[in-house]
């Protein structure tokens, strides 16, 4: 089911699930905060350095230190920024270098995470989100990923251990100093984190509404042939203006709260330096403090101010990667409906009997089937028939454990379905499906991708069999050619033999054909179902139509009509008594459908 749209963050939930992908790497994550806290402590020397710089100037300008001795400490001080430059800078490389693969690592562990449990997730939960949406989720969440861990490692953790060395040393020369740091540095914090609080909500919903307009945009470009087709690009101007206008809307909302966060911190960093500045420059009028020592503290808080303007970015990062999260871990919570049982087996069908024993299923809150009753026996060819809406596609996805039944049961060789494996079920029937979609791929990989084990020889046997060959071989890549997102470039009958072709070499005991010739002219569909009857020998076969002429062959044809059987028998029985089914016939030898 699609989750209801919210604006607030669990972020205790948020938190536990990153941290469970981060823990995987620990060791990894260890090395790469411990070189960040390295890294930050060496930042400190050059202060240091300058300090003693300073102080040794001024007792070589006072006369108390030699110009030789001067000399010396120039030298050796130089040789040890030298040192701790180099030092640096190979500590900067393995850090970068351990990052890189840590974060990697940790994008590609979430975007299988969440796709394979995406994919995994039950028909009805597709068929109620939107694919644009859950695309940009997946997308954005994983970027998150890498932005909270370089916020963490490059941002946070650096802030809290220079502030506190910082301000260890700045406690060391003068501890009223060091005490105003601390002071100021905690209230800016604190300031920069009741207002990103405050923004939280509205980051949520600046997210929503982004997601709308890209599964609005993936809607229209999908449709593009329709839009076309109406002559509507007006109109869907008109709309795609609406979309975009609530998204501006959303944005300025959260973009709007940094104008109170940026003008209070300015007064709180203004304020603090004028601290910063005074209490120690009256060190140096009462002779407490020399000038070496008042610049190190000078150019010490300097960096730390730097740093809390870091840590503002990287507190605001952590609630926009927050509310990231939230829009993707929710589907954490999400539950399949449609669950293998412990124990749960591969099937073995062997003979292909089917049976729905006693049905009851509920759609949308009402009931489609009610003991519903119908059985297959071996090697039959069974066609549905009946009015839109009366079950015949619901009924297949019963089968295909696409749906679990409310009541009953849903028998292959008289096993129920949900005692076996979803995958295993499922690969072990073929369907042609009433709107062939097709991978962005090459014809040949489409057709293989039933039976990727299947020779070059049979994948070209299906092409052949499928009617597809001299379709094929009038393209100039031929059966290499790429046919576009979702079949584009190919008709629609093209895309249904592709279809068609895929089932054959699939070969499996039993077969659906859902509308399976509907796309194809009279012609073609004479020749694919000279191929079909070939195909459906000896298979179990379920056959749903709206044209009757493609059934007149089936063994037995059952009508439907809101989710009961009203009529069963051959075609010539049906036509011979009045029902349902002698008067869709009559219609339809009439050309009315």
């Amino acid at each position: 089911m699609a989750r209801e749209q919210h604006d607030s963050i669990d972020f205790r939930f948020n938190l536990k699930l990153y941290f469970s992908f981060v823990l995987k790497y620990k060791w990894l994550f260890f090395l790469v905060t411990s070189l960040a806290l390295v890294v930050e402590l060496f930042a400190v020397a050059p202060s240091i350095i300058f300090k003693f710089l300073v102080d040794d100037a001024a007792r070589f300008i006072s006369g108390t230190l030699s110009k030789a001795g001067f000399s010396r400490v120039l030298l050796f001080l130089a040789a040890v920024s030298i040192v701790l430059v180099v030092v640096r800078s190979v500590l900067r490389f393995v850090h970068i270098h351990a990052i890189n693969r840590f974060e990697g690592y940790l994008i590609r562990d979430v975007k299988q995470r969440f796709f394979n449990h995406i994919i995994g997730l039950s028909y009805r939960f597709h068929t109620s989100n939107k694919t644009g949406a859950l695309i940009s989720r997946i997308i954005r969440g994983a970027g998150s990923i890498e932005g909270m861990s370089d916020m963490i490692v490059f941002n946070v953790l650096p802030t809290l251990f220079g502030l506190l060395s910082v301000s260890t040393l700045v406690f060391y020369f003068d501890t009223l100093t060091a005490g105003a740091l601390l002071f100021f540095s905690l209230l800016f914090i604190g300031f920069t984190i009741i207002m990103q609080n405050a923004q939280k909500e509205a980051n949520v919903a600046a997210n929503n509404t982004a997601d709308i307009e890209k599964a609005n945009i993936s809607d229209f470009l999908t449709n593009i042939s329709s839009v076309k087709y109406f002559g509507k690009e007006r109109a869907v101007r008109a709309r795609f203006k609406n979309i975009t206008k609530n998204t501006l809307n959303a944005s300025l909302r959260d973009w709007d709260y940094f104008r109170f966060a940026s003008a209070g911190q300015m007064i709180i960093v203004g304020i603090a330096g004028v601290f910063l500045l005074f209490i120690p420059a009256f060190g140096v009028v009462q002779g407490t403090m020399s000038i070496g020592t008042l610049t190190l503290i000078y150019t010490a808080t300097s960096r730390v101010i730097g740093q809390l303007y870091n840590f503002v970015w990287a507190i605001r990062g952590f609630y926009r990667h927050m509310a990231a999260f939230e829009s993707l871990f929710q589907y954490a919570k999400e539950k399949n409906e449609v669950q293998d049982k412990p124990g749960a087996k591969d099937p073995m069908i062997a003979q292909g009997r089917m049976h729905f024993k006693n049905v009851w299923f509920k759609y949308h809150d009402s009931w489609l089937f009610k003991d519903f009753t119908l059985s297959i026996s071996q090697g039959k060819k069974v066609a549905i028939v009946g009015p839109s809406g009366s079950g015949k596609s619901t009924l297949i996805k019963l089968l295909y454990r696409l749906y679990d039944v409310n009541q009953g049961e849903v028998l292959l060789d008289d096993h129920d379905v949900r005692d076996f494996k979803k995958d295993a079920l499922r690969s072990q029937m073929s369907i042609v499906p009433q709107e062939a979609i097709l991978f962005d791929d090459s014809i040949y990989n489409n057709i293989a991708f039933s039976n990727q084990k299947a020779t070059r020889k049979e994948v070209m046997k299906a092409i052949r069999l499928a009617q597809l060959d001299a379709i094929v071989q009038a393209f100039p890549q031929k059966e290499n050619t790429i046919v576009g997102e979702r079949g584009v470039k190919l008709s629609g009958g093209e895309k249904q033999r592709v279809s068609i072709a895929r089932a054959i070499l699939a070969n499996k005991k039993i077969l659906v054909l859902d509308e399976a010739t509907s796309s194809l002219d009279s012609r073609t569909e004479f020749d694919i179902q000279q191929a079909l009857d070939v195909l459906l020998a000896g298979k179990t076969s379920i056959i749903i139509a709206h044209r009757l002429s493609t059934i007149m062959k089936a063994d037995m044809i059952v009508v439907m009509d809101k989710g009961k059987i009203v009529q069963a028998g051959t075609h010539n029985e049906l036509i011979a008594r009045e029902g349902l089914y002698k008067s869709l016939w009559n219609l339809q030898k009439g050309g009315y459908i």
